[in-house]
């Protein structure tokens, strides 16, 4: 190319963003910059255009990338620009550039920048100007980070929504209790020892939230979602790929499980990830540990279709324990949990809900906006602008999700249509439990409810419950617990009982020469043991004594003795303060550590109200 010939590139780019902020249209950079180069005496090579594409780098302009193959082929020696920032805005790449201009004795040109770097001066200038272009960058980026952060803090989350929430006309997003029960419901089948794999073949045969199809991936992806228990897990993608750390915002939402279900679920995830014989059912999966070594031991089976043999093994210590001898080690211990869970289900579900009254309202106002979508659907389709085959889907959708919230309303008001106290409760489970002692049926009843499950049913409930198992073998080969661990949600649940003054604590004594055990209770108050006994009351003739105890220095244990008189039984034992005890004792205040009441109650005379629910109590 003739050296004493400017050749020049046109370049113009323009944002959507520059556009409707400033103008800088491509029409209006064109015209400007032939004016430019025809008053410079230019000779215009081609004119190179990217429109829509920012100027954070060079490598993603494809019209900029064609002008410098064209100006290192030596067709040009000028570039002709509006303004440095439609160039780069990257000190980096500037520096680079301005490198490649130089080797290719080509120069730049900006017409609002008065920029041109065939002088010294002309390069410090344009360096100088790409810092501060590069620091607005920065700044506004700073901004808009700035304000997303409190945007997500407040809870208006970025993005496509997870399931089981929505936005409300504020744009902040709540829960969705058309949809909530499928996530507690992904959670509870998980901790119960269900794949991801087997709950999404669970959910495409129901075909529940149809059209949509279940895939293992997808209740992945919601068991490793920290917004169900609160939480905004953002650049979680970003991180994944780059290896960078995400940014966690606690408690922005409101949670649809707890902190602790949520942790307890990556806990199993954890042991599911290792590998072991799933081919069977087996009822202690991923329960029982080597007393050894302290590894999860693995399922293993042998037998054909008539026996079947279920066998946990250490493959590092070579023990192996028989699925048959552990359910009959654990059966009094199953039997028990049995019975707490019946109870639990049939009185103290309204104790364990977290009733929340203002979500009536909430519930009130998505049924209206759904009954208004009911009437959008229906005036569509009776105006012929939608077919009958998506109208008949789209209100069958609609109405799903109304008897849902009908039935979330129903629970709601059944919560605040619950008038007894936790102590009068705990008074009618305690008056059935009897009853059926009376009657010899108990033992019958929780037997039979734990034989008619299914082997996958007693499964899940053990996973639900317990954590661990430890078990050891003696030189007899016979088997002895030496651990169970709870699960935290299971503890939790007790804790919230005991906050509430009705778990059940079993109380050791001796009764005729044997030793035995008592239903007894946590600290309650005087005013919650008069509940409880005005409730029982009301089926039997029940009597209260307080009795002082002390504790032997010689061996440790706790003396306090009581005679029932005839007829009567212990039902229970309560601990009271001994500052409100009023009953006389041959024992000296200096000599009492501790004071509790008794309750009795005489099965022969009951009053004239019918004990309630013993038929359905070994259904429930």
């Amino acid at each position: 190319m003739d050296n004493e010939r400017s050749i020049a590139a046109v370049y113009i780019r323009v944002s959507t963003e520059d556009q409707a902020r400033e103008g800088f249209s491509l029409g209006e950079q064109k015209e400007k910059l032939l004016q430019l180069c025809a008053f410079k005496g230019y000779e215009v090579f081609k004119i190179y255009e990217d429109a829509g594409i920012s100027a954070k780098d060079m490598e993603h302009r494809p019209a900029f990338q064609e002008m410098l193959s064209d100006m290192k082929k030596g067709k040009i020696n000028y570039i002709v620009a509006y303004k440095l920032d439609r160039v780069t805005r990257s000190v980096r790449d500037l520096e680079e550039l301005i490198s490649v201009l130089e080797q290719y004795n080509c120069f730049l040109v900006c017409d609002r920048d008065d920029v041109n770097t065939s002088t010294a001066n002309g390069r410090f200038f344009v360096r100088m100007l790409t810092v501060l272009s590069q620091l607005e960058i920065e700044i506004v980026s700073e901004r808009t980070k700035f304000g997303l952060n409190g945007a997500i803090k407040s809870g208006h989350l970025p993005g496509v929504l997870a399931l089981g929430y929505k936005k409300d006309g504020n744009k902040k997003t709540i829960i969705d209790e058309t949809t909530k029960s499928v996530i507690e419901r992904i959670f509870k089948m998980y901790l119960e020892g269900k794949s991801f794999q087997q709950i999404s073949n669970i959910f495409n045969e129901e075909e529940l939230l149809k059209p949509k199809k279940w895939k293992d991936t997808t209740i992945q992806k919601i068991i490793d979602n920290k917004i169900y228990m609160g939480d905004y897990e953002q650049f979680k993608r970003i991180a994944k790929n780059k290896q960078i750390e995400p940014v966690v915002y606690m408690n922005v939402v409101e949670p649809i499980i707890s902190r602790a279900v949520w942790k307890e679920c990556q806990h199993q995830k954890e042991k599911n990830q290792r590998t072991y014989t799933r081919d069977r059912v087996y009822l202690f999966f991923q329960k029982i540990k080597c007393p050894t070594c302290g590894r999860i031991m693995k399922c293993k089976g042998s037998g054909g279709k008539k026996k079947k043999y279920m066998y946990y093994n250490c493959e590092k210590c070579h023990l192996n324990f028989r699925e048959d001898k552990i359910e009959e080690l654990l059966s009094n211990f199953i039997y028990d949990m049995v019975e707490y869970d019946m109870a639990v289900k049939k009185y103290f579900l309204p104790i364990l809900a977290d009733h929340k009254p203002t979500k009536n309202d909430d519930i009130d106002k998505e049924m209206k906006q759904l009954e208004k979508q009911k009437e959008r659907i229906k005036k569509a389709y009776m105006s012929g602008i939608v077919e009958m085959e998506d109208f008949s889907e789209d209100y069958k959708l609609i109405e799903d999700k109304l008897e849902i919230l009908e039935q979330k309303k129903n629970e709601i008001l059944d919560l605040d249509n619950v008038t007894f106290s936790p102590q009068q409760l705990m008074a009618d489970r305690d008056i059935e439990r009897e009853t059926m002692i009376r009657l010899d049926t108990l033992n019958s009843v929780v037997k039979t409810t734990w034989e008619s499950k299914s082997k996958e049913e007693k499964q899940e409930f053990i996973s639900k419950l317990v954590e661990s198992i430890i078990i050891t073998k003696d030189n007899q080969n016979e088997l002895h617990i030496e651990r169970i661990n709870f699960r935290k949600s299971f503890i939790d649940m007790l804790i919230k009982l005991v906050d509430k003054g009705v778990f059940d604590v079993l109380v050791p004594c001796e009764i005729n020469g044997k030793e035995d055990v008592i239903l007894g209770t946590g600290n309650i108050s005087n005013n919650q043991v008069q509940e409880y006994l005005d409730r029982l009351n009301e089926y039997y003739e029940t009597n209260f004594y307080q009795i002082y105890e002390k504790v032997d220095e010689e061996t440790g244990n706790i003396i306090g003795e009581f005679t029932p008189k005839e007829n009567e039984k212990i039902i229970r034992v309560l601990p009271i303060s001994p500052t409100e005890s009023t009953t006389k004792s041959p024992i000296t205040k200096d000599d009492v550590d501790t004071k509790y009441g008794i309750v009795t109650y005489n099965p022969t005379k009951p009053r004239n109200k019918i004990v309630k629910g013993v038929d359905n109590y070994a259904t429930t």
